[in-house]
């Protein structure tokens, strides 16, 4: 079942489509460069019997391209809370990656009575980054920037691991599954606070995937340093081969993991 949202019907739920039709649901949201089809090479590894999956693209995304916004951590739970409403599911887990891991710590955060668990793929610390403005205008300036200069910053990034066809297909992938004015909008997810209450207690249980080629502050030492802090029942699951894509770069052990936690 698919679902499309175009900016003239913002009263609709987020674009999403679900997969399978098992008891436990599952909202799974997109990172800051893709919309949710950064998870297509997991999908054949899903079980739809035993769950439920929405994969929720979050405004300025996939089939929420279009949708305007203030492209906030606030708006996008709120977008998701919507979501899982229209579809009926009183509670549910949440799975994060990356930007959106933001999104799944702060759901878990200030929604404990709907959500019952959540993933946070190679998740950035709640904290932010610290970054100042010269640095947070730069990400900005590289989501409204021409083919060319992204595709030069994802080589700096990416093409020492991974192929340079990987690397392309990554940069052309942004282009033609994100509104530019709304990733530059997200940017800000990633400045000195990222989590907008970094210091109440999540309660519900949290995995943490990790990809110990990332870069240091998402990778298992610091994960878990930052996230110890804040989470009551965390469990940090690193992968010694994977960078910041686990679900593309070893999508069958990712899969395995994360339905092994929500299951659990």
């Amino acid at each position: 079942m698919t679902s499309t949202l175009t900016a003239a019907r913002t009263e609709e739920p987020i674009g999403h489509e679900v997969v399978g039709s098992g008891p436990a649901r599952v909202v799974i949201m997109n990172d800051w460069l893709c919309d949710t089809s950064t998870w297509d090479s997991a999908r054949a590894y899903l079980d739809g019997t035993r769950f439920t999956f929405a994969f929720a693209d979050l405004r300025g995304y996939g089939r929420s391209r279009g949708c305007p916004g203030a492209f906030t951590i606030k708006e996008a739970a709120a977008d998701v809370l919507a979501l899982a409403d229209a579809l009926g599911w009183a509670q549910f887990a949440v799975v994060g990656h990356s930007m959106s891991a933001l999104v799944a710590l702060y759901l878990a955060q200030r929604h404990a009575d709907r959500v019952e668990r959540a993933v946070v793929l190679t998740p950035p610390p709640p904290t932010g980054f610290g970054a100042d403005d010269v640095a947070l205008d730069a990400s900005r300036a590289l989501a409204l920037g021409d083919d060319a200069t992204r595709l030069a910053i994802f080589g700096q990034r990416f093409g020492t691991r991974l192929s340079p066809a990987w690397t392309a297909y990554k940069a052309s992938r942004w282009r033609a599954s994100a509104d530019p004015a709304a990733a530059a909008g997200y940017v800000a997810m990633f400045a000195r606070d990222g989590l907008p209450e970094p210091t109440v207690r999540i309660t519900v249980p949290v995995l943490a995937i990790t990809g110990e080629q990332d870069v240091p502050p998402m990778r298992r030492e610091a994960v878990e340093s930052a996230l110890g802090l804040l989470c009551d029942h965390l469990v940090v699951t690193p992968l010694a081969d994977s960078g910041h894509y686990p679900m593309q770069e070893m999508p069958p052990l990712t899969v395995a993991l994360m339905e092994r936690f929500l299951a659990s």
